[in-house]
């Protein structure tokens, strides 16, 4: 099989010849990276399957208005090591603007101010006009091409429609508003979703496909949100979108972090065809036997090495982890080998780190195959 065919055939339940095996953010199109990760690079180009996110831009907030200008501004934070990014959008009722915390020494940003906060601000977001996003798709079909059997491209979604409102909110806003403003939250989610069932509308009427992704079902479950509020904000609006990529003859990767165990059974509901990463404890709280056999003969389960493990697990170590996490999750089929995170999390790769990639590529192909 080629790689293409193999992986179809995993998300699609059908037999494959071996495992598939993915390394996120490996791709042909990768820029340079530090000469220890390069090794990891090549093999994975040579030997795995590959899967690659495309996605044009959404607009702002969902709509190609022009009614909305952004400009950024950059000063000085309280905040030792840091520089505060301040970006302003200006709507027809008044500006809304974020702030982030920027390190000057290259350690991680953080949000100081998130872009909604008040109702007023919502008002605001909802003056800009919605005018559907209608991209330009000529270079997924080129990518495509040029990707050919080595792999599949994943269409992405950008997030789903809570994501999308939990991104403008932050997570303790969210939460808040889950509980003083929960019918407000109702609506916008509803609005999201409208806009993002014409933008999938969009992609599916230039042919992109027939591999759908996105991110974002992490911020709403347990313990920042409900399974009450998974089920309503997430598996129903989700499952709209699903079913319309489904009666195009496309399929859905679900990105989800987290301790899943209360909600895991929503990913079927909501029509999901592949979940990705199921996290192991004690990070998570499912083993990858328990999802095989709770949701495993639904939808493809893409993962679930730990990228804690790559980093510093014994080598002998973590290639027994990786024999048994083939052997159970080849099982029944529906399996893709991949790791939690890309092998991009620092500037370079230690020793271990990248012998660890390679024996999961080398066990997985070992172990997996047949």
């Amino acid at each position: 099989m080629t790689s293409r065919e193999r992986l179809l055939a995993a998300l699609r339940g059908e037999p494959t010849d071996r495992v598939p095996i993915w390394a996120w953010g490996v791709h042909p199109w990768l820029g340079p990276v530090h000469p220890t990760i390069r090794p990891v690079v090549d093999a994975y180009l040579e030997r795995s399957d590959i899967l690659h996110w495309w996605g044009p831009h959404a607009g702002h907030f969902l709509t190609a208005s022009d009614q909305v200008t952004v400009r950024t501004e950059d000063r000085d934070s309280q905040l030792p090591g840091y520089r505060e990014h301040v970006v302003i959008y200006s709507t027809p009722r008044g500006e809304l603007t974020e702030v982030h915390y920027a390190s000057t020494q290259g350690r991680p940003g953080y949000c100081k101010k998130h872009l909604i906060g008040s109702e007023a601000d919502v008002e605001a977001l909802l003056s800009v006009p919605y005018v559907p996003v209608q991209p330009d798709c000529a270079q997924f079909h080129a990518l495509d091409a040029e990707l050919g059997d080595r792999g599949l491209l994943i269409a992405s979604v950008g997030s789903d429609p809570m994501y999308r409102l939990n991104h403008l909110l932050g997570s303790e806003t969210f939460a808040i508003w889950s509980i003083e403003k929960r019918s407000l939250i109702g609506e916008l989610i509803a609005e999201f979703l409208r806009r993002t069932i014409e933008w999938v509308e969009w992609l599916i009427a230039q042919g992109v496909g027939p591999l759908f992704g996105y991110v974002g079902p992490e911020l709403c479950i347990p313990p920042l949100q409900s399974p009450r509020d998974f089920e309503e904000w997430v598996v129903g609006p989700n499952r709209e979108i699903h079913d319309l990529i489904r009666a195009a003859g496309g399929l859905v990767l679900v990105h989800c972090h987290g301790r899943m165990g209360p909600v895991l059974e929503g990913f079927v509901r909501m029509h999901a065809d592949a979940l990705h990463p199921i996290e192991p404890p004690p990070m998570g709280d499912v083993t990858l036997a328990e999802a095989k056999q709770r949701i495993g003969r639904d939808l493809c389960i893409v993962g679930n090495v730990q990228h804690h493990d790559i980093l510093t697990m014994p080598a002998s170590q973590f290639r027994a982890l990786v024999a048994e996490t083939v052997r159970v999750g080849k099982e029944g089929g529906r399996f893709i080998l991949c790791p939690t995170a890309t092998p991009f999390g620092w500037p370079d790769m230690s020793a271990l780190s990248q012998r660890n990639w390679l024996s999961l590529l080398e066990v997985g192909l070992k172990v997996g195959g047949g």
